[in-house]
């Protein structure tokens, strides 16, 4: 059950929670009103985002050329405007070191609206406890994982979206 039976069509329907197992393209576009240091990034920030899902337990991965981010906690939602039920999760953000000096380790929580059970798409919005806030779009590459670094994984992304048919 937790590892495949749950995303078997019919069973799928049933539970209502979206396969998210995967790497997608992620961008990220802070909110103006966001508390972002001077040197900081105002936007849109590339980043890629690795998900390791069963039924019972989801893990998440962001990176971005400054930073990388973990899942610490994470539940499903209902939503009441489609059929499949939301994603809120919190997460650690680690600054590269090179980074560190404007940008501290933090924490925040993000919220992601699947509107499929297997979604190509996805809005999402996210804070953090160094005031900033933001929208979230992401496109899904393909279910691999591992990604060594944030150059390896633009590299990769780019590769298989440009062979990927309008």
């Amino acid at each position: 059950w937790d590892l495949w039976l749950w995303r078997m069509p019919g069973v799928q329907r049933l539970t209502r929670r979206p396969d998210l197992r995967g790497f997608w393209r992620v961008t990220l576009t802070p909110h103006p009103d966001s508390v972002i240091p001077d040197g900081g990034n105002r936007g849109p920030i590339e980043a890629f985002l690795e998900v390791r899902q069963s039924y019972w337990s989801i893990h998440l991965r962001l990176y971005s050329k400054e930073s990388a981010s973990k899942s610490t906690a994470a539940s499903w939602l209902p939503t009441f405007e489609n059929d499949v039920d939301g994603l809120t999760f919190t997460y650690l953000n680690t600054p590269k070191i090179s980074e560190s000096h404007r940008s501290p380790r933090s924490a925040g929580a993000c919220s992601l609206e699947a509107v499929s059970l297997k979604p190509e798409e996805i809005e999402g919005g996210y804070f953090t406890d160094r005031f900033t806030k933001g929208d979230m779009s992401l496109v899904f590459v393909d279910r691999s994982s591992g990604h060594a670094s944030f150059a390896a994984a633009k590299k990769y992304a780019e590769a298989v979206l440009e062979r990927r048919p309008n």
